[in-house]
């Protein structure tokens, strides 16, 4: 039985990847039909695209794919097949209807979108062959160590320590949107996270032990002013003031992001 997994959702383009498909209210059930290229269920009915999709889902664990709808010379539609969404330098094919390879968008040898007439606003993603993680699954769940502070403006970078020996701090985001941390008191909150990577944290303190040293307050300050966060690997940078200033925290014992 043909069955994969289609998302009808709106994608945006430009600093994102091609056909990056935005995960809002779930994805779209099993067998949703595409209405595309003169085709009710365009996924299913369309044999080049059908041969396509199989190759893309045996695929599945090893390279992440997209397939996406747009339209293009002012409404001529057609199809972007990303073989590889975590190579940029491949970009992707441009696909006709009828399946002809009209160029290649993006990637080293690419042309962008205003090349081949396509209307970005068009861009529909109807077939990945992963389930997408949101930054909020990425961050939930991990104990983030405070590792630094830096001011890239200045090129300064500070360890927080006291007479030479580390001082310990933590944060643990979950996914109801709650927050909480230690370090010299117990810190409790709440944050909010979309995929534009925009983030807001309200946190405080919920005992009262003083901290002689500063580096609690000063990461409270910092939080509480945090406007974007960057991932990696195993740490996460979070911005605050303006995006010269961060702080790093990394996750125990090397866990992934």
């Amino acid at each position: 039985m043909k069955l994969f997994l289609v998302c009808l959702i709106g994608a945006t383009v430009g600093g994102l990847c091609l056909t990056a498909c935005t995960k809002k209210d779930g994805t779209v059930p099993l067998g949703e039909k595409v209405c595309h290229c003169g085709s009710d269920d365009a996924l299913q009915e369309i044999g080049w695209l059908w041969d396509e999709v199989a190759q893309l889902e045996s695929r599945r664990g090893k390279e992440r794919a997209e397939v996406s709808t747009c339209r293009y010379d002012g409404g001529k539609e057609g199809f972007l097949i990303a073989r590889c969404i975590d190579c940029p330098d491949l970009g992707s094919s441009f696909v006709d209807c009828s399946g002809n390879v009209l160029g290649l968008l993006f990637g080293i040898d690419g042309r962008g979108f205003d090349y081949y007439g396509i209307n970005p606003a068009s861009v529909r993603c109807v077939y990945r062959n992963y389930e997408e993680v949101t930054l909020r699954d990425r961050l939930s769940g991990k104990v983030l160590e405070l590792e630094r502070f830096v001011d890239r403006a200045t090129g300064r970078s500070e360890r927080p320590a006291l007479g030479g020996e580390g001082r310990h701090f933590w944060l643990l985001f979950h996914s109801d949107g709650t927050v909480e941390g230690g370090g010299v008191n117990r810190l409790t909150g709440r944050y909010e996270l979309d995929e534009e990577h925009h983030i807001g944290i309200r946190i405080q303190t919920m005992t009262e032990v003083y901290d002689a040293t500063g580096w609690e307050d000063r990461m409270l300050e910092a939080l509480n002013e945090a406007i974007v966060c960057d991932f990696h690997s195993d740490h996460i940078r979070i911005y605050y003031h303006y995006t010269n200033t961060y702080m790093e925290f990394r996750t125990a014992e090397g866990e992934q992001l």
